[in-house]
């Protein structure tokens, strides 16, 4: 079993102990650099773009009961370069970086995740990369970079052109990425249809172009992971055309809904791609470890509290009794037990866990406490 760690790089207002912006970004660093000393594997952070709290005064806001930033990290390459250079064997992961209108859509993605993967090939012991990518975490994010209904069809069916939209980003950006030399006028979507077969309209035009410096695929596969931030049939099956993708995945999928997706992506990983392995499939866990079991259970209690009633009328959560059983709560005993093969939590000895430790919690040396206790009497009984 792998372990990484996952952060929110968020900041909550209506904390016990709320904290500034540069407060956060030094607990983080705190956190990478114990996650570097520990021995967990890789870094993923969160990714979003401008104010939430500005958000919620426009017209459809997006988590208004959600008090303070609901993400502070909007330049995941940025970052990345910087805790590279902090930490000395930690690899890093963005969860997820948004390809579509955050960062200046699929074309500048590409470049720039290109320019890492690059980068990071120069140094004596490259790390490992893992760039998941996704559309975006909420629709207000894309809007001022023109991601906008174009025609009556677009604004009848915004859901459903959103997510052809993604498609199209998704190929630009594997594509490119992979070193193909490509225009718009490369691009077959004539699969892209709505459920009424009406044909997509491309949404990017632009000449031929193919990224620098040079570099093939074998070298920017062997450091770096592109892991899909969806698991719709349409966009594993442009995934897999134009690359050995890896899919990320949420706390909150039941296992039987797991096991059924493995088996999906093992189907779609036949000749000449890469063996399907469970660690492919990274899985952000919520972690509420303490030497007191009392004490983890309120802690998680009264974190999914502060969770629930930010997302109410907002986004769609399983109810707190789920919540609470697909998280890792308790002693160290109870966590090893809850790992275990067999165990209702459906784990199995290669996964790899995404260790999200920080969730809607402020406290620097509770969350570093936490950190450690789980290195110390949990990762060496599991990790194979």
């Amino acid at each position: 079993m792998q372990f990484d760690v996952f952060h929110s790089l968020g900041r909550i207002d209506d904390a016990a102990e709320p904290r500034t912006d540069r407060q956060v970004f030094a607990q983080f660093f705190a956190e990478v650099a114990a996650a570097d000393r520990l021995g967990y594997g890789t870094m993923w952070v969160a990714e979003s773009h401008f104010s939430s709290e500005v958000q919620k005064h426009g017209a459809a806001p997006v988590i208004p009961h959600y008090r303070g930033e609901v993400g502070l990290n909007c330049d995941s390459l940025q970052l990345g370069q910087l805790i590279l250079e902090r930490t000395k064997r930690l690899g890093f992961g963005t969860a997820i970086m948004n390809i579509v209108g955050g960062n200046g859509g699929p074309i500048a993605a590409a470049d720039r995740v290109r320019t890492l993967a690059w980068l990071n090939s120069l140094r004596d012991e490259p790390r490992r990369l893992s760039i998941g990518i996704a559309s975006g975490r909420f629709p207000y994010i894309n809007r001022p970079f023109g991601i906008v209904p174009r025609s009556q069809i677009e604004v009848d069916r915004w859901p459903e052109a959103q997510a052809l939209i993604f498609i199209e980003a998704l190929t630009i950006f594997l594509r490119l990425l992979s070193g193909d030399t490509l225009g718009s006028q490369d691009l077959d979507l004539r699969d892209l249809r709505y459920a009424d077969a009406t044909p997509y309209t491309r949404r990017w035009e632009f000449e031929r172009l193919k990224l620098v410096p040079e570099m093939s695929p074998a070298e920017w596969t062997r450091c770096l992971r592109i892991v899909l931030g969806s698991a719709s049939p349409q966009a594993l099956a442009t995934g897999f055309k134009w690359a050995d993708v890896d899919v990320f995945n949420l706390s909150f999928t039941p296992p039987a809904a797991i096991e059924k997706l493995h088996v999906d992506l093992a189907s779609r990983c036949t000749a000449p791609r890469l063996p399907w392995h469970r660690s492919r499939l990274p899985r952000t866990v919520m972690v509420f470890i303490d030497r007191d079991p009392g004490v983890a259970e309120a802690r998680a209690s009264a974190c999914f509290d502060t969770y629930i009633e930010a997302m109410r009328g907002t986004a769609q959560v399983p109810d707190k009794g789920v919540l609470m059983q697909r998280a890792l709560i308790g002693t160290a005993a109870d966590i090893r037990a809850q790992l275990a093969p067999g165990a209702r939590h459906g784990f199995h000895p290669d996964d790899r866990l995404m260790l999200w430790f920080e969730f809607n919690q402020t406290n620097g040396s509770q969350i570093l406490d936490q950190m450690e206790r789980f290195s110390d009497q949990v990762l060496p009984y599991v990790t194979v």
